[in-house]
């Protein structure tokens, strides 16, 4: 407190002059003074250091040439010289200082005509800020920016490519039968979906099919959902009988290849040797139940088949198979759990049980015309948030 008293008087009785000369000495900023020829009258201490001299006296009776680039002097002396003659200010202009090795730096400039009593200026004084951390840090966001953008753009264009793609190898064309009639539903929930189904095997006989799910969402599970129908057109035909070796062998060929991720799959193989009935194989793996239409009676039971543990992950060894006869005019719904999983406006999930009725009002109709009618519904049901998740569903009609 004592030191305070002391000290107000003192400066509250300091001369105008030394109060400048501790500004000129002790402020960050670049203050000068120059005459009509834009030369050097007087500056701070922080514009002798910006040049690299030792004292401000050093200044005196250079100007801009001494220190920048032709081209910076010459604009900053045209500037100057103009605001003497129009007597006008130049206030906080962004400069651009260009030094003769080639280094640039940026400043803030304030520059006022300099009046000594009335009469025309003369001379200029001037506050410059360096702001060369603050335009370099700009620079830098605005470039990374314009690269993220630029990524974004490459990787939506990538997104819309490859569904693209995927949507013409997923399922492909569907197969005909003169025994079976199908149709599916395969709905991505961006533009690439995680969700596969195909038709490794069409023959007088036989009809085998593969339905999965991959884990995850975007570019990498619509890659591996590319991968599963390869292996599955590939090893399938060849084990059509046993669809769990089927499962079995696609589990080997996946093991490790999703990182921490799975596939959840069903394998089917129909066997329509049989004129009056045909037989359903079926090996599980994670795969939600399936809804089955009696033509005979008009109802449907949800079938829970077995499941093994997931594929990818190479510990499918003992697979159970589940095997059943089909009549004709029964007409068998399959799903992955997108389907299944789906919520409403208040959150109720629809489960397999929300599935029966809709699906026992419409299994006769054509066999398109189910699909539309269960799409139908699910908008309905899921309201403005639909999709929600990779939907694929597989209707199959054992034909009478």
């Amino acid at each position: 407190m004592s030191d305070k008293g002391n000290d107000e008087p003192a400066l509250m009785s300091a001369s105008a002059s030394l109060l400048f000369d501790a500004l000129l000495h002790q402020t960050q900023d670049q203050v000068y003074f120059k005459d009509r020829h834009s030369r050097f009258i007087r500056v701070s201490d922080a514009v002798a250091k910006k040049f690299g001299l030792g004292a401000a006296e050093e200044m005196i009776g250079k100007s801009d040439f001494d220190f920048f680039s032709e081209e910076h002097a010459r604009e900053a002396f045209e500037d100057e010289q103009s605001l003497m003659v129009k007597d006008e200010r130049l206030i906080n202009k962004t400069e651009k200082e260009t030094w003769p090795d080639g280094t640039i730096t940026w400043v803030t400039s304030t520059k006022v005509p300099l009046h000594i009593g009335p009469g025309k200026p003369v001379g200029i004084m001037g506050i410059t800020r360096d702001i060369t951390e603050r335009v370099v840090a700009e620079r830098a966001l605005a470039d990374s920016r314009e690269q993220l953008r630029q990524k974004n753009e490459e990787m939506a264009t990538d997104f819309e490519n490859a569904g693209r793609v995927q949507q013409r190898l997923i399922p492909g064309p569907l197969p005909e039968h003169s025994k079976v009639e199908l149709a599916v539903l395969n709905l991505s929930y961006s533009d690439v979906g995680g969700d596969v189904i195909t038709f490794p095997l069409v023959s007088k006989n036989y009809l085998s099919f593969l339905l999965g799910d991959v884990s995850g969402h975007g570019l990498s599970a619509g890659l591996f959902t590319i991968l599963v129908k390869h292996l599955a057109d590939f090893y399938m035909p060849s084990k059509f009988s046993h669809p769990e070796q089927a499962l079995i062998e696609l589990d080997q060929h996946m093991k490790g290849l999703i990182p921490s991720g799975f596939v959840a799959v069903m394998v089917g193989t129909l066997d329509l040797s049989e004129l009056e009935y045909a037989t359903l194989t079926l090996a599980n793996a994670a795969q939600p139940p399936l809804l089955w239409f009696h033509g005979s009676t008009g109802k449907v039971d949800i079938v829970d088949c077995p499941s093994e543990n997931v594929v990818g992950l190479g510990i499918c060894e003992n697979v159970s198979v589940t095997e059943f006869t089909i009549d004709p005019g029964d007409c068998l719904l399959f799903m992955t759990d997108g389907l299944i999983e789906c919520r409403n406006m208040d959150g109720v999930e629809l489960g397999t049980e929300g599935l029966v009725e809709i699906f026992e009002g419409c299994a006769q109709r054509p066999i398109d015309e189910i699909v539309k009618t269960l799409e139908d519904f699910l908008k309905t049901y899921c309201g403005e948030n639909y999709p929600q998740d990779d939907t694929t569903l597989l209707a199959l009609r054992l034909k009478s």
